[in-house]
């Protein structure tokens, strides 16, 4: 019996993820150029071939997940030749029963030059947005039960950005993916600016943990 509930406890564990939890694709500075959220940002569409990845950021993403770009996926505009951006998240578990989708993205204009065709993992998603040049982002969206259903079944999701016939210029800076339902004012608290600089609480809980250690070390002296 306590060999069946200790099987029945590991494959649970295995089953479902372990505690809330965000996995962010990107570094979230604004494009690499500082860039606020939800502001207009200094792209040039008409000779738009922008690259802010760092080697860092672009070595962390093998070079293929199009972060800090503008063009994204427009041949002979952007940083690599294809038509289709993809974001892969892996070693996501099962157990799922929510989630969210964030993307930090610039300039999309459906209406004027006709929308993109995106997929979660092989679902068509509506992403007919006019956003309206020159502008930034930050869209927060519930993923659907049948996105939810294929994350349980195959552990990972595939975001899938294609151009499609819209002759749109368009980026992202960052994308992340929760097993929290999350809302647009808990984003700042989930994924932080890079070089974000510590609140003050930070600095007092730093201060406390320091002054921890240095009592130790006396005790340990004596």
């Amino acid at each position: 019996m306590k060999k069946q509930l200790a099987l029945c406890a590991a494959v649970l564990a295995v089953a479902a993820p372990v505690h809330a939890a965000v996995w962010v694709i990107g570094d979230n500075d604004g494009y690499g150029a500082g860039i606020a959220d939800n502001a207009n940002h200094s792209f040039n569409g008409f000779s738009a071939n922008y690259d802010g990845r760092s080697a860092a950021e672009t070595a962390a993403t093998d070079g293929a997940q199009y972060t800090d770009t503008y063009s994204t996926t427009h041949p002979g505009y952007g940083p690599q030749p294809g038509t289709v951006a993809t974001f892969t998240f892996s070693g996501l578990g099962s157990g799922w029963t929510q989630g969210t989708m964030i993307f930090d993205m610039a300039d999309f204009q459906a209406t004027t030059f006709g929308a993109v065709a995106t997929t979660y993992n092989g679902i068509a998603q509506n992403w007919a947005f006019n956003d309206g040049f020159p502008s930034t982002r930050i869209r927060v969206f519930d993923l659907a039960p049948d996105v939810i259903a294929s994350i349980n079944a195959t552990g990972a999701l595939v975001v899938t950005v294609n151009r499609n016939a819209s002759g749109d210029f368009y980026g992202f800076d960052y994308t992340a993916l929760s097993n929290e339902s999350l809302q647009a004012p808990d984003i700042p608290d989930r994924i932080p600016p890079v070089n974000a600089i510590p609140e003050p609480e930070t600095y007092a809980l730093m201060a406390l943990g320091l002054a921890a250690m240095a009592t130790v070390v006396r005790r340990r002296r004596h």
